[in-house]
Formats: C-alpha cells, sequence, structure tokens
C-alpha cells in the first residue's frame, strides 16, 4: 500500500496521453467544484497588491458497511471554505488502490477487509493525495440516523436497487422509477449489493442516492451582479468532531455531488486474478481535488506550485489542464471556475523570476501564453494560469507555441 510520487507522475503520463488522444470525447459542460472557490468576482486578477489565502476545507473519509462489515460505498464529505455547504464526492469501492511495484492489485474495499479503518484512510490518502481530517465507518443503521435531517427526496432511478434478504435471495430495496425516498432508505440503497454483479452496474445508483441526500442542502442565494467585492479574508471553519457535525455543516449550504469515472481493469497485466477492480483517471482526480479540497493537498513534485483559474463551464478543460501541468512537474494546488468571459491569449501571472523561467516550459502542453509579472500573491502558489481561447484551440489542433511578457500594472 505504499505510494510514491514517482508513481503519481507516471498515472499522469499515462493520463496525458489518453487525453490528447481523446480530448473531444471527454465530457463538457459541467461545473467544477462551485463551492469551494475563493471569494473573487473575475478571473484577472485577485486584488492589485494583497495577499490571498488558500481557502480552508475539510474532509471526512465516510465508508459505508453492511451486516457482514463488507464495504458497500465510500464517500469523501468535503465542508466548503466557512463550513456551510460543499460537496459529496463518491468514490468506487472496487477502485485500484495505489500499491508499490511488485504488490498484487488492491482494491479499496480489499484494505478495508484485511486492515479496517486505518488501512481504508491510508489508501485513500494515498490513492487522491491528500490529508483526511477524519474517518468513520457506519452501518445502515447509523448512516440512517445521520440522515434523519435529509427528510424525504426527490430521486429517479433507471434501473431498480436489489439487494438480498437474510436469506440471501435478491430482494428490491428501491424500484426503478420517479420516486422519494427517506434516510433510511438512502441508506438501505447504499449497503445494498449483489454477489457476483460487478461494482459498475451500480455506481449512477450510488451517484443517485448522494444527489438525494444534496438536495436537503440549503440552496444558495442567486447574485444579481451588483455589490460585488473581492475578499482577501476567509471565513474560519468549524470544529468538526463528528461525521453528524460533517453533515450539519454540508446541509447549511449549497451540496455538490460528485461521482468519479471509473473504467474496468479486465486484462491479465493489471489485473491477474479477474477481481472487480476499476482504474480512476489521475487528472480528474487532480482537478476534483484541487477544486473542491486545496486545503488538503499534499506537494509531489519539486516543481512550482500553480493555480488554475477556468473561464470555461467545462470539465474537459479543466482536467486538461490540470493534466498537463502535471504531466510536466508543476504542482496544481488550486483550480478554480472564475465567472469572467474568456480572453484569446492564456495568461500566466508570475511574482518571482523563478516561476516564470520554469513556467516557460509549460507552453509546450498549453500553448501560447502570455507572462505578466505582478504583485499579489496567493500563499502557497507561484504562479496563477488564467486559461483563454488559445488553449481551447491549442487542444483542437496542436498548435505552435508563443509567448509574450508584460511588466507589473
Amino acid at each position: 500500500m505504499t505510494a510514491i510520487p514517482a508513481r503519481r507522475r507516471r498515472r499522469m503520463m499515462a493520463a496525458v496521453v489518453s487525453s490528447v488522444l481523446t480530448v473531444i470525447a471527454l465530457p463538457s459542460g459541467i461545473v467544477v467544484g462551485a463551492n469551494s472557490l475563493l471569494n473573487e468576482s473575475g478571473g484577472d486578477k485577485v486584488d492589485q497588491g494583497v495577499v490571498v489565502d488558500i481557502p480552508q476545507t475539510k474532509v471526512n473519509l465516510l465508508a459505508v458497511v453492511n451486516a457482514n462489515k463488507e464495504l458497500t460505498a465510500i464517500a469523501l464529505l468535503a465542508v466548503a471554505p466557512g463550513g456551510n455547504g460543499g460537496t459529496i464526492i463518491s468514490v468506487p469501492v472496487g477502485a485500484a488502490a495505489d500499491v508499490a511495484k511488485g504488490e498484487a492489485p488492491s482494491r479499496l474495499a480489499d484494505g478495508y477487509a484485511e486492515g479496517g479503518l486505518d488501512a481504508l484512510r491510508f489508501d485513500v490518502e494515498n490513492l487522491f493525495n491528500v490529508t483526511l481530517d477524519f474517518a468513520d465507518d457506519v452501518s445502515s443503521a447509523e448512516l440512517a440516523a445521520l440522515l434523519a435531517p435529509v427528510g424525504t427526496q426527490p430521486v429517479t432511478m433507471t434501473q431498480p436497487i436489489i439487494g438480498t434478504d437474510a436469506s440471501n435471495k435478491p430482494v428490491v430495496v428501491i424500484p426503478a422509477e420517479s420516486t422519494t425516498v427517506t434516510g433510511q432508505q438512502i441508506a438501505d440503497g447504499l449497503v445494498a449489493t449483489q454477489k457476483g454483479i460487478p461494482e459498475s452496474s451500480r455506481l449512477s445508483q450510488v451517484k443517485a442516492l448522494w444527489s438525494a441526500v444534496a438536495r436537503a442542502g440549503v440552496a444558495a442565494v442567486p447574485s444579481d451582479g451588483a455589490d460585488v467585492t473581492t475578499s482577501t479574508s476567509l471565513p474560519d471553519m468549524p470544529d468538526l468532531p463528528t461525521t453528524q457535525s460533517y453533515f450539519e455543516a454540508l446541509l447549511r449550504g449549497e451540496v455538490d455531488v460528485w461521482q468519479f469515472t471509473a473504467t474496468a481493469l479486465a486484462d491479465a497485466q493489471r489485473n491477474p486474478a479477474n477481481i472487480d477492480l476499476y482504474s480512476l483517471d489521475g487528472g480528474e482526480i487532480l482537478m476534483v481535488m484541487a477544486s473542491v479540497l486545496p486545503g488538503s493537498l499534499s506537494l509531489t513534485s519539486n516543481g512550482i506550485a500553480v493555480m488554475v483559474d477556468v473561464p470555461f463551464a467545462s470539465t474537459a478543460i479543466a482536467r486538461e489542464a490540470v493534466t498537463r501541468l502535471a504531466y510536466m512537474g508543476a504542482n496544481v494546488v488550486l483550480v478554480r471556475q472564475v465567472n469572467d468571459l474568456p480572453v484569446e491569449r492564456t495568461v500566466a501571472y508570475f511574482n518571482d523570476d523563478l516561476a516564470r523561467v520554469e513556467a516557460e516550459t509549460f507552453a509546450t502542453l498549453l500553448g501560447p501564453l502570455e507572462y505578466v509579472s505582478t504583485i499579489d500573491v496567493v500563499t502557497g502558489v507561484n504562479l496563477r494560469i488564467v486559461l483563454g481561447n488559445d488553449f481551447v484551440a491549442f487542444l483542437g489542433n496542436g498548435a505552435t507555441t508563443s509567448t509574450t511578457t508584460t511588466e507589473p500594472k
């Protein structure tokens, strides 16, 4: 279960090759981590000559287990800065753990079966390169009690959720229809599994159940655009000592849900025992973690720390950017969705010459860059990149690169 930065970078290398070949087929139009963004009025500046901190976030690893103590669902409960709202990140229990060279492939569920919650926490921290603040494992009854404040929420199931009864016979837990569910039914659905049925067949159902939980969150009040200000002070994160406190914090605000894409590993080389094993995309992991949990990420290389502003409503574009930066050795520590209209040129803001020099190498995989010297400082960030239309064009045609430099304004 040992994970090392070199292995993470090899995964990212594989991801960048895949993304280059399949960029047109990647999903788009999904907002990335809206609840995790800095309070920022635009993508072209932070505030002139001020210091801004990366927002503090807290995350709880929640493991859902059935009556046989088998892991049936994993969720990261990521609370947004200030402690109101956040994101529920659904993780396949069959996701491949980050094992050392020579070790047999292992699922996250296998680690839990062998070493309990501590082993699962170790594997999840290594796989996602984050530090978890809390971890808990709960039964169906315990989860139902935690979800009692959710009340009754609408849900649409494209196929039924089927579990097994005490005699091991199939039983429909939630039918395939548009219906409503209570906290107890959500909990029952999350523990419902069938022997021999691949996890891939229930991932959409798991996401639907977590989405029902998210609907109980307090919706954000839309802004009319007036009196928008940029704040450099972030609200304090409240103490969250229990799983109940995490759910209470989530439901005090708007809640997003993210389900990681899982690719079944069926080849004999990566899955010699033919277990129900899935790979997660390294670029997607980095994109989500840097957007939702920037305060929990760890550095994985000696490269500079980079923040990426994305003025496009597209996870494909955000994923491409972070994948390419990680491939080139940068530490992507924060990704933000910003509301500004994109400009033509991708801009790299730097406040020291060493960051400027290293950033010059990024043009090979990011396309044309404009380098702007700035006196703004984001704590823990060496370079801030605001993606432009040139990056999107570069993805499509692999155009040659060029650079320009602008002095501080």
